[in-house]
């Protein structure tokens, strides 16, 4: 008996050791390794050992986890059309079930995915910057008002406001007013992004999938708010509609899919509810992140303050034309996006058949994430990836590691506009303002996980009115 224990025990150590991939359990699959409460660290701690692909069981899903560029473009880019789709959960079906432009899989997706490429040609984009632009005045007036006050000043509530206006004028070409009505949708966007980011055991372990749909169907009040309020939008724009004149992307929409049955309209809907959230918690997250970025390193701070004031030479305010000449800016921008990306492992792909990638077999309906997080920290592509420099962009402007809004047809479709809408805010704030800490320490760089990466804890910053 005691010899039989013996071999077990080496059986059992070789196996461990010798395992080309992470080893399942019953029931949780790999589950049982994110333990720290950050499942991106813990995935990309994986990495480390198992390389830039491995198989991870979500329970009983078969995942695969990427964090390696060169493997992530042959199969986004070079075998594309096999990972388009997305994976049927529960928590991707409440709500919008399976509509919209996130969530969506196959030709409908397609479909819509070419509808919002062609709004982004047609939109009349001068009157969207020109409205970005005004959004940037009410930014630096409102702090205006704080420093006068010797307020702190609060970067999550402050961006989320500009970012939502943004995306409210491009999708129903009206500028935002932040009623009560308004201010109320802050709080439920950013617990439906919480709430999908933390995911569930039932969500991913398919006999519970069913009984789990349910349960958040009933439970959940955050997404039903928005949808409300979006629903409303769309009923008041119909009365205004003019089928000749497509002044917004809702025109857009409506044009394309009419308003006779419920899916079309819930196709709408959906379509603007996706692009309204990601248009505005991603962006207004990462110039959070931005603000902390300036007030831990403030040699930083002053190198871009600098750099704009030197580039604007006497105007009072930046434009977006200024970003040529502006390199340590952007460089700033980027590292930023690197050192926390916009989304940690993104929202997962399936793959459509049996494939080879490589070496490796990849069955069909395998669920596929992207680790941003881990990509950002790959050692093979980024030095010293744990250090926030910006002058690793001013080294090379290009970087294949380099991938904050994904790659291939299924990336982010709003990347030029966020990526914009960045520049001229955080330029024209940091022209009028310095940042500084309130009680003269470091803010707390750890993240909150989610589908956005967010500080974990909310802070505020002391601003001082820049001669």
């Amino acid at each position: 008996m005691e010899i039989l224990k013996i071999i077990l025990f080496l059986f059992i150590f070789y196996i461990i050791h010798n395992t080309v991939w992470p080893i399942p359990i019953p029931i949780l699959g790999n589950l049982y390794q994110l333990t720290s409460g950050l499942p991106h660290r813990d995935l990309t701690k994986l990495s480390e050992t198992y390389g830039g692909m491995y198989r991870f069981w979500f329970a009983d899903m078969y995942t695969i986890v990427l964090s390696d560029p060169i493997l992530i473009r042959e199969m986004f880019v070079n075998y594309g059309d096999y990972f388009l789709d997305r994976p049927k959960l529960p928590s991707m079906r409440h709500s919008t079930h399976y509509h919209g432009i996130a969530t969506s899989s196959g030709e409908y997706w397609v479909k819509i995915r070419d509808l919002i490429n062609r709004a982004m040609r047609k939109t009349n984009l001068k009157l969207i910057y020109d409205s970005l632009d005004q959004q940037v005045d009410i930014l630096i007036n409102s702090m205006n008002l704080i420093e006068k006050e010797g307020q702190k000043f609060d970067p999550r509530l402050s961006f989320k406001k500009f970012t939502m206006a943004a995306m409210y004028k491009f999708i129903f070409n009206e500028e935002l007013n932040f009623n009560e009505e308004i201010s109320e949708l802050i709080e439920p966007i950013e617990q439906v992004f919480k709430d999908l980011g933390t995911g569930s055991l039932f969500d991913v372990l398919s006999i519970s999938r069913p009984i789990y749909y349910q349960w958040i169907e009933y439970t959940d009040k955050s997404y039903p708010k928005i949808l409300n309020f979006l629903k409303k939008k769309y009923t008041e724009h119909l009365k205004a509609y003019n089928p000749e004149i497509q002044k917004d992307l809702l025109d857009l929409l409506i044009k394309e899919y009419g308003t006779g049955s419920d899916d079309d309209i819930l196709t709408i809907v959906a379509t603007i509810n996706d692009l309204f959230l990601a248009g505005t918690d991603t962006s207004s997250a990462s110039l959070e992140y931005m603000v902390m970025m300036l007030v831990n390193y403030p040699e930083v701070q002053e190198k871009v303050h600098n750099e704009i004031k030197l580039t604007v030479n006497g105007r009072s305010k930046v434009q977006l034309s200024d970003r040529q000449f502006t390199p340590y800016t952007v460089s700033f921008i980027k590292e930023t996006l690197r050192y926390k990306p916009p989304s940690a492992v993104g929202v997962p792909r399936t793959a459509s058949q049996n494939i080879m990638i490589g070496d490796k077999f990849i069955p069909k309906d395998a669920q596929i994430f992207i680790n941003y997080y881990g990509l950002s920290r790959n050692q093979e592509y980024f030095d010293n990836p744990e250090q926030f420099d910006p002058s690793r962009f001013m080294k090379s402007e290009s970087n294949i590691g380099y991938l904050p809004f994904s790659i291939g047809s299924r990336n982010c479709v709003g990347q030029n506009f966020a990526l914009d809408e960045m520049y001229i805010a955080l330029s024209n704030i940091i022209l009028n303002f310095k940042f500084k800490s309130i009680d003269g320490e470091q803010i707390d760089e750890t993240e909150m996980y989610g589908v956005t990466l967010r500080c974990k804890n909310r802070f505020g910053v002391s601003i001082e009115k820049r001669i």
